[in-house]
């Protein structure tokens, strides 16, 4: 058993089979056709491929339509091509998401390639794959996955910059940099982190000044230029936000989220700071762990000040990109053990226990919009009034591809005029996201229809289905 474990292939083995079973759960999360909640909402009209430029400007900005977006419009321009190219359909949206899932993955193993053997990187990248609150924005239209692939593309380029200190990568590394922080503002705990990083290293070591860290200052300062009018508006706004910063932070500093429950957050914490205990000192000789220790504690001092001092920002998503940075921190650290193999071996079972129960583990379900539009086709009803009448939830609803051969109605008037005999009502009620049940009383999902009787009703979680009969003069 023990020249098994200790086998130097036993690691390929055990990162192929994490990546099978995250990739089944995936596929899972990714055909169960939940819905998507509010967020996604507006993702999907902030990105709408059949609008004019100024309107995706406008909505980006918070109209009459939807509400502001903290997120810059990159995301949503960009997705807006993919759309375009591709259709415009929910499934579509959380394709976007994949790609850059397996694009992270694939810069997750090439920068970690740079400091450790082939077999070891590619663990990790298999227990990243498997990291729960990865594999569940991997199946949303949200800008998270975005986000990490653009901060590990960043940290390698910042790498191989350190490594061959060409001209070329200084401008390659200056124009990732001003990309990054538009993609994400809050990602500038990264690029802070460099600076320090090179810093700290030069005085460690005695060495000659690094003129990259001109060139990173060159690009926080080039990026504040060209996204001034967002950042005031945006990251200094103090209004009511749901991301405040309270005691729960402190506790396990969001593990909890990024590993899928108590218990397993509990777990990672416990082994960061072990490692973090064990190798203290011989932290300052290493470079990666060195920079991966600077980015994790300057991530979370960002949260800390700016929740307090500017504007609330406590919320896990919202530092999601520190994942990877936890996990080489564990993995590095782990090389340098005697009984490294039997570590790995305790990381392989729990990346296996810990996917296997918290792959769709979130606290709040989305919404059965797949099962509702099932229960409609199975009465036979071709013709859906979609409630509430409002532009982000029919907009999302003319979306799912389960609803071409459907005949969607976005009001009342329009099957008055067209003379349908027979219609289904779906309407979105009680949804578990909105937390609205005391102070929404869904009258749309109750009202009567003059000239039609109610057939029959029925519910699935966050959705109503009622079905009308036109009633003979």
């Amino acid at each position: 058993m023990l020249k098994l474990i200790n086998h130097k292939n036993t690691i390929i083995i055990y990162s192929v089979f994490i990546f099978s079973l995250s990739s089944y759960f995936i596929f899972l999360n990714f055909f169960n056709e939940s819905g998507y909640w509010f967020d996604e909402w507006c993702t999907l009209l902030s990105a709408d491929p059949n609008v004019e430029l100024k309107t995706i400007f406008e909505r980006h900005e918070g109209n009459f339509e939807k509400p502001y977006e903290n997120v810059p419009i990159l995301y949503y321009l960009i997705l807006r091509i993919f759309f375009n190219i591709f259709g415009y359909t929910s499934e579509n949206g959380r394709i976007f998401s994949l790609i850059f899932l397996i694009l992270s993955s694939l810069t997750f193993f090439f920068l970690l390639k740079l400091f450790i053997n082939k077999r070891a990187s590619l663990f990790a990248t298999s227990i990243f794959f498997s990291t729960p609150l990865i594999v569940w924005m991997s199946n949303e239209t949200r800008v998270d996955m975005f986000v990490v692939f653009f901060v590990l593309l960043n940290i390698f380029i910042f790498f191989l910059n350190l490594k061959f200190d060409r001209t070329s990568l200084k401008i390659t590394l200056t124009a990732s940099n001003v990309i990054t922080l538009s993609v994400f503002p809050l990602t500038l705990s990264i690029i802070g982190s460099q600076i320090l990083f090179l810093i700290i290293i030069k005085y460690l070591n005695n060495l000659k000044f690094n003129s990259s860290i001109i060139f990173i200052v060159i690009s926080i300062i080039l990026y504040f230029i060209l996204n001034h009018d967002y950042f005031l508006e945006r990251s200094l706004n103090r209004d009511y936000h749901f991301a405040k910063l309270n005691i729960n932070f402190f506790i396990l500093y969001y593990f909890n989220v990024f590993f899928g429950s108590v218990l397993f957050g509990i777990i990672f914490f416990l082994i960061s700071i072990f490692f973090l205990l064990k190798k203290n000192k011989k932290i300052l000789n290493d470079q990666l762990l060195l920079f991966c220790f600077i980015s994790i504690l300057s991530t979370y001092l960002m949260v800390i000040l700016s929740s307090t001092l500017v504007t609330p920002i406590a919320a896990p998503r919202y530092i999601i990109f520190i994942i990877p940075i936890i996990l080489i921190f564990i993995i590095k650290s782990s090389l340098d053990f005697k009984n490294k193999n039997i570590i790995f071996l305790f990381l392989f079972l729990l990346c296996t226990i810990n996917i296997s129960f918290n792959y769709d583990e979130r606290h709040i379900k989305k919404p059965n919009t797949a099962q509702a539009l099932k229960l409609i086709e199975k009465h036979s009803e071709k013709n859906v009034l979609v409630l509430p009448a409002t532009l982000l939830f029919q907009n999302y609803i003319l979306t799912v591809p389960q609803t071409k051969n459907l005949n969607l109605f976005l009001s009342f008037d329009e099957i008055e005029i067209k003379n349908i005999k027979n219609f289904a009502v779906l309407c979105l009620y009680k949804a578990r996201f909105a937390g609205d049940e005391k102070t929404n009383k869904y009258e749309y999902c109750k009202k009567k229809y003059k000239g039609f009787e109610i057939i029959n009703k029925t519910y699935v979680p966050d959705y109503t289905i009622r079905f009308f009969k036109k009633i003979n003069d």
